[in-house]
């Protein structure tokens, strides 16, 4: 019997260490989250922003139904397209049309939400989002 637990422990172990991530990971509605807080020249540049993006299984952000939405002085609504490119050991890349917006994010394990930073043309800050 104690064979038979170890054993059963032991295969569930593998096949949680080989879960590697794919592509279509990133399939799905996520709900993120920024903060910008640094910018290469020293401007009060710091907003929050949050985004509705909706990805397809070859990980391209849907610029028709996905929007992000920023706090600085006031709100600003804009519509999104770009990539979301996910890597076999759960780092992922996010390149949105805002500005140039370049994520490096890691994946949960879950694969259902990430945490990381960006950066744009003017700011740097961090960013998490969770499928919904």
């Amino acid at each position: 019997m104690k064979k038979i637990i170890v054993l059963t422990l032991l295969a569930l172990s593998i096949q949680q260490a080989s879960a590697a991530c794919k592509q279509t990971d990133a399939r799905g509605t996520w709900v993120t989250y920024q903060t910008a807080f640094v910018t290469p020249f020293g401007e009060k540049d710091s907003h929050v922003g949050q985004c509705k993006l909706v990805v397809d299984a070859k990980g391209v952000v849907n610029s028709a139904s996905s929007v992000c939405e920023f706090v600085t002085f006031q709100t600003e609504k804009m519509p999104t397209g770009g990539t979301f490119t996910v890597n076999a050991d759960c780092s992922a890349d996010i390149n949105l049309e805002l500005g140039g917006f370049v994520g490096q994010v890691q994946l949960t394990t879950t694969k259902n939400a990430y945490i990381g930073r960006f950066e744009t043309e003017t700011v740097s800050g961090t960013t998490n989002g969770v499928k919904q």
